[in-house]
């Protein structure tokens, strides 16, 4: 009957997968620099983390009771079993991209906010940091399940499973539009407020800016111009805007799949000009806003972000390889070097500091519509030749974007000491 052997096939697998499991010692897991994070230490054994909460995000957990989830799921086909010498069964060892020590640094910057933090390298989308905060601890998650289970959000990721309202730093989009479609030496009369079919929409503190085109507009986030632009593009510029960024399109990719939420094919002109300066109803999530990002930086080339370099088995042979690949162009070269001197000078403008060079930079403050805000910071550096992207976000917090910069700044000294 269909579907029996099917079934079958899928049983014998699981039986197979147990056998390996009580027989191999399970693979290890390094970071970039072949540090360990993950490793057993005998067949059947407990698996134990170099740093439980650091990790957990991405890394999920292997667990006799709870079974596996993360990286240790995607890739349990490799670790649980390799070709290996009969006296010392082993499963292949995982080598990912991520930089261990970078890793444990964001996450104690970030560990008392509500947020995450994404590093990834600006001309090849291996990504080096993916921290959330709050997480749990995988080295006590058996003894604590209900616990980690009771509070919502700790085994969801702040930074990529978790899309939420980007705020200003959504004007990158905008501000491609409006670049492409030759508007930006055009000159709007920032009032502080624009009146969209009776609704009164303000700036961010009802600040006034006067007549500005579009590197001023830029440089003081404003929600005036960026509306004003987006009302002049309309819907169906705009959604081809977002979209050229991938957004509102499920985003496969080598550990998880990326969601966003967007459209403007129907939306009203209240919708389409919140859209245009990040309110709306626009939800992302930071590892595609630092894809966004990246590949402004990378001349519009959109990289696809991977985490896997390779898995090695018993006998030193590679039996899974990652690889560098170009997922999209977002625009062409003038655009982009349009938008890097707009972030340029928005990050001398927010003060970075030039000691590793210059930051180039955008903000953004989500208003939540509870009295929080999403505070986020889009970066990349060094400006001249950019070699990494950091975004950070602090979810339902009374702070602004720029309150992220201390965070930004300690992970460029560590990336660009390096060098």
């Amino acid at each position: 009957m269909p579907g029996i052997s099917v079934e079958a096939d899928q049983k014998k697998a699981e039986a197979k997968q147990k056998e390996y499991e009580r027989e191999y010692i399970r693979g290890t897991i390094y970071d970039r620099k072949g540090k360990a994070i993950a490793w057993t230490d005998e067949a059947g054994g407990k698996r134990q983390y170099l740093d439980g909460k650091a990790f957990s995000n991405f890394l999920g957990y292997q667990s006799k009771i709870y079974g596996n989830s993360g990286v240790e799921r995607t890739m349990n086909q490799y670790l649980v079993h390799s070709a290996s010498k009969e006296s010392q069964k082993r499963g292949a060892d995982l080598t990912l991209t991520i930089d261990a020590d970078l890793q444990m640094k964001a996450y104690e910057k970030m560990k008392k906010m509500k947020g995450s933090v994404v590093v990834m390298d600006a001309k090849t989308g291996e990504i080096l940091t993916l921290v959330s905060s709050p997480t749990y601890d995988l080295n006590t998650l058996e003894e604590n399940w209900q616990e980690v289970n009771e509070k919502e959000g700790l085994l969801l990721s702040n930074a990529f499973r978790n899309p939420v309202a980007p705020g200003s730093v959504f004007k990158l989009v905008t501000s491609k539009a409006i670049i492409e479609n030759h508007l930006e030496k055009e000159v709007v009369d920032d009032k502080g407020y624009l009146v969209v079919d009776g609704q009164k929409i303000r700036n961010y503190n009802g600040n006034e800016y006067g007549s500005i085109d579009f590197m001023e507009a830029f440089l003081h986030s404003s929600n005036v111009y960026f509306m004003d632009r987006g009302l002049k593009l309309g819907n169906k510029i705009m959604q081809e805007a977002g979209e050229s960024f991938l957004l509102g399109q499920d985003i496969s990719l080598d550990f998880t799949t990326l969601h966003s939420t967007f459209s403007l094919k129907n939306a009203s002109k209240n919708v389409l000009a919140a859209t245009s300066f990040g309110q709306g109803e626009t939800l992302v999530t930071p590892l595609q806003m630092a894809m966004i990002t990246q590949s402004i930086a990378n001349n519009g080339v959109m990289m696809q972000p991977y985490l896997f370099t390779s898995a090695v088995n018993g006998k030193e042979k590679i039996v899974y390889e990652g690889e560098q690949k170009v997922l999209t162009e977002t625009m062409n070269e003038k655009t982009a070097a349009t938008l890097k001197k707009a972030m340029v000078e928005a990050g001398e403008y927010y003060e970075f500091t030039e000691d590793y060079g210059q930051i180039a930079a955008k903000t953004g403050t989500a208003q939540r519509g509870d009295g929080t805000n999403n505070a986020w910071l889009v970066t990349f550096a060094p400006a001249d030749d950019p070699k990494y992207v950091i975004v950070a976000n602090q979810l339902s917090t009374k702070e602004i974007g720029k309150s992220m910069m201390p965070v930004i700044e300690s992970l460029y000294q560590s990336l660009l000491d390096e060098n």
